[in-house]
């Protein structure tokens, strides 16, 4: 995903700060606004906010509901999808491939003539470690 590209044929400016952010969203699987407040201490707040909206707005990132009441985000990566499974114990995130799902749901959303912007499928339960 080249960010540069993204933001020049979507007419947005192409600023180092939001270079630099995007670069860092690559390094995590999961992240929230305060990870990335954490890690630039010289870029404003409202910079950081108005680079997630952007970034919602153009689905370069996803929403990902943890139920932790903070709102948490990801790549939106066509390339590598995946699902999600937490654990209700240890809150552990493990990730799963998810293509015949998908298939499905991609399916069925055809035939209802629906076009899916974007679609996150969350698992909980208790994991391996906690079920021991």
């Amino acid at each position: 995903m080249n960010i540069e590209n993204i933001l020049k044929e979507k007419q947005n400016r192409v600023t180092p700060e939001r270079i630099a952010i995007f670069n860092f969203l690559k390094t995590k699987h999961i992240f929230t606004y305060n990870d990335i407040m954490d890690n630039f201490e010289n870029i404003w707040r409202s910079s950081v906010f108005r680079t997630l909206n952007l970034f919602l707005s153009l689905w370069i990132i996803r929403k990902i509901d943890l139920w932790d009441n903070i709102m948490s985000y990801e790549l939106n990566d066509n390339e590598h999808h995946h699902e999600h499974m937490k654990c209700n114990i240890c809150n552990s995130i493990i990730s799963f491939h998810s293509n015949d799902i998908c298939k499905k749901i991609f399916e069925e959303a055809k035939k209802l003539w629906f076009e899916i912007k974007s679609h996150s499928i969350w698992v909980v339960g208790t994991c391996k470690d906690c079920l021991n």
